[in-house]
């Protein structure tokens, strides 16, 4: 559209102006929620629901005669999702949050139904595992509490022959206060802790699956940053638990909770402003073998997918035309040349 608008519209009607389709750019954001994949086991068992619903109008109504026989006076349906009705799946989720608890009886009794049903068999594995069908609940519960807002929003913005152009800064500036909200939030709220608990879940182990609490623990291999935090009082910093986000530090060694002790009091003598963490790790290998190993690690690990989308790009320099009669060891030795010949 910025491409047409851009090369053909614009220059016959300069008087154009474009305007990003907001209710468009939001559903984008949406989708980052469905592709997470954190919540595959959430993705699984409403495609599969949608997937058995979809043409059974006889299963359609053993479940509303389900739902009155167990006291739900004006049930309703599944609000199946579908791809070209924006915030379709996110309803499900809204749905699926109240009436979980219903599923497990009312799947069981169709799997015993038809136990051949490989859908239906799916279903009901995960609603009768008692692990996977709470941290189902959970992360429904999570996505029904914070992805409202932008539910709210798109449906906002899907408007139409209404006039609520003014309303669209007041709308995105609320999105955004929104967004940085809840990105430094340190957790999720007492009624999503209170169902991780209640699940007997540890809520640490469910934070490390949104990777800020990672980002966050690894700033301890920055000796630099320990430093300023002992400086201003922070005595929680030199408590190794706390960075248990990393898992190697979780439930610590002996050995590691002594090389952890020595590095908390050397970085207090750290003079530079500045630290090369490959440099500064490497050389404590000698004496800190355990932390700095987990370090190295942690500081080299890729924070996003432009080497390996590059890689494509190389690959084709090395597969060209012309070199289509290589050997896969010869392959492989030129890659690992291509990709580090600078470190020789």
């Amino acid at each position: 559209m910025k491409k047409c608008y851009r090369e053909a519209l614009k220059p016959i009607m300069p008087q154009l102006i474009h305007i990003p389709c907001c209710a468009h750019i939001i559903n984008l954001i949406g989708d980052t929620w469905r592709v997470f994949s954190c919540f595959d086991a959430v993705k699984i068992l409403l495609s599969k629901i949608k997937e058995i619903f979809v043409n059974a109008p006889a299963r359609k109504r053993r479940y509303l005669t389900y739902l009155r026989m167990h006291g739900i006076e004006n049930p309703c349906k599944i609000p199946l999702p579908n791809a070209t009705r924006w915030n379709s799946w996110f309803r499900m989720v809204f749905y699926a949050k109240d009436h979980i608890e219903y599923w497990i009886s009312f799947f069981n009794e169709e799997y015993e139904k038809d136990p051949s049903h490989s859908s239906i068999s799916i279903i009901n594995n995960i609603l009768q595992d008692t692990e996977k069908k709470a941290l189902v609940t959970i992360y429904i519960n999570f996505i029904s509490c914070y992805a409202k807002e932008f539910v709210q929003d798109l449906n906002f913005f899907q408007q139409q022959n209404k006039p609520i152009f003014p309303f669209v800064e007041g709308r995105l500036e609320q999105l955004t206060s929104y967004l940085e909200g809840n990105c430094n939030a340190e957790h999720f709220g007492l009624d999503l802790q209170s169902l991780i608990t209640q699940y007997q879940f540890n809520p640490k182990d469910i934070y490390i699956i949104f990777p800020r609490s990672l980002f966050q623990a690894s700033q301890v291999f920055d000796p630099l940053f320990l430093k300023v935090k002992i400086q201003t009082g922070d005595i929680s910093c030199s408590d190794i638990r706390r960075y248990s986000a990393i898992i190697e530090l979780s439930n610590p060694s002996d050995e590691l909770l002594r090389e952890w002790a020595i590095y908390c009091g050397s970085v207090k003598t750290i003079v530079q402003e500045q630290i090369n963490f490959d440099s500064y790790w490497t050389e404590m290998q000698a004496t800190l073998p355990i932390l700095s190993n987990i370090a190295l690690d942690y500081i080299w690990l890729p924070i996003s997918s432009c080497s390996v989308e590059r890689s494509f790009s190389t690959y084709n320099i090395l597969l060209s035309s012309d070199r289509q009669n290589l050997s896969q060891e010869s392959l492989k030795q030129l890659s690992m040349l291509y990709f580090n010949g600078d470190k020789f």
